[in-house]
């Protein structure tokens, strides 16, 4: 079994009056315990790719299965429920909201997608800083 699986997969961007085709006729399977990287030049689709496979974007030909889901059919809600319990993603750019603290950045989507209670989203916030040695930031801002 796969736990992504791309067939046909493709991606086109409307900029001003012309199509950009940013993903063409891709195939590919990742399966469980896998390591796989997307390599290429600037422009050749990579984040693009991973946008959709994280349902940050929808494809616009082709199929694409994540955990055995189509993700190119769920709405904006259900793809960001799916993208909450299965995706983790790591951003160049690391889009924390700056008015909120460490903790409360962490805490956010465990909110809002998840909707744990707080005594577990409490707990599982303070582990996973510890986790990656930023314990001791939890109430400081990003910047």
């Amino acid at each position: 079994m796969s736990l992504v699986r791309a067939e046909k997969l493709e991606k086109t961007y409307r900029s001003g009056e012309v199509d950009v085709l940013a993903v063409r006729g891709v195939d590919f399977a990742i399966d469980a315990k896998s390591f796989v990287a997307f390599v290429g030049p600037s422009g050749s689709g990579k984040s693009t790719l991973l946008n959709m496979i994280g349902c940050l974007d929808h494809p616009t030909g082709g199929k694409l299965t994540v955990i055995d889901t189509d993700v190119g059919t769920l709405d904006r809600r259900a793809a960001a429920e799916f993208r909450g319990r299965h995706v983790g993603f790591v951003f160049q750019d690391f889009n924390l909201i700056p008015v909120l603290t460490v903790y409360e950045n962490v805490e956010y989507p465990l909110i809002m997608v998840q909707n744990w209670p707080e005594q577990k989203r409490r707990a599982q916030i303070l582990r996973l800083l510890d986790a990656v040695g930023m314990s001791a930031q939890a109430n400081k801002r990003p910047d």
